[in-house]
């Protein structure tokens, strides 16, 4: 999959002259509260998509910041700093007085991360997951928005479950990721969460996995963004 991903975006953005489309392609962007576990419903749901779909289906979510760390010629961990919502240190000023011609300012970033994020919405048959997917393709058409949500208590066990954290360290992540992510969203959008428009919530804990990719999927029927024969 990993080689796969890798030649597509390789091709996408080799700097070909892309070509004209009639309108948007189908594609799905997951938003989640810190412990869903999205990239496993994400998994899942593509899996489900290219059994009866005759185009190949992809995940998309930390490539992006790869794509865009090639694109500007520098260091991911810039990126993460403005994913992650890091305020530049006296050190990255000291660098950027070094380095003025590698140094990229946060508005510039996120212009490219969204170019990068339109181009593979309208590229089609991709699930985004975060990387403020929903809120750079909320106005596009083609998408199917989803936000995934469960209890704090369900979360903290199941993200220190899923990464060997005592709980009250799990929580703490959380609460902070949480509020990166809020913040990350805002920053793409302009808009609160509680503004933001998706067309489902759905609850991990009340619904595992795999209904949850099974919901989508029938969702996707639905708005007709495929055609199961």
């Amino acid at each position: 999959m990993a080689n796969g991903l890798l030649h597509y975006f390789e091709e996408r953005f080799s700097g070909a002259v892309p070509v004209p489309k009639a309108g948007n392609r189908p594609f799905v962007t997951i938003s989640r509260e810190t412990g869903c576990n999205s990239i496993t419903i994400a998994e899942k749901l593509i899996r489900k998509l290219n059994l009866v779909s005759d185009k190949h289906w992809k995940l998309v979510s930390k490539e992006i910041l790869g794509m865009a760390a090639e694109k500007l010629n520098l260091d991911p961990h810039r990126l993460e700093s403005v994913f992650n919502a890091v305020t530049p240190t006296q050190m990255d000023e000291i660098l950027k007085a070094f380095s003025e011609k590698y140094y990229k300012s946060d508005k510039t970033i996120r212009k490219t991360v969204r170019e990068i994020i339109c181009d593979i919405a309208r590229d089609g048959y991709v699930v985004i997951v975060g990387r403020a997917g929903v809120a750079i393709t909320n106005d596009m058409p083609g998408g199917l928005h989803c936000r995934l949500h469960a209890p704090l208590e369900w979360r903290v066990k199941n993200i220190a479950g899923l990464r060997g954290l005592d709980e009250k360290t799990a929580k703490e992540y959380i609460l902070d990721s949480d509020e990166k992510r809020e913040k990350l969203l805002k920053d793409f959008s302009g808009k609160t969460l509680c503004d933001m428009h998706f067309d489902v919530g759905l609850n991990n804990q009340r619904l595992n996995d795999e209904q949850i990719a099974d919901i989508l999927f029938e969702l996707m029927k639905m708005r007709g963004l495929i055609i199961v024969k």
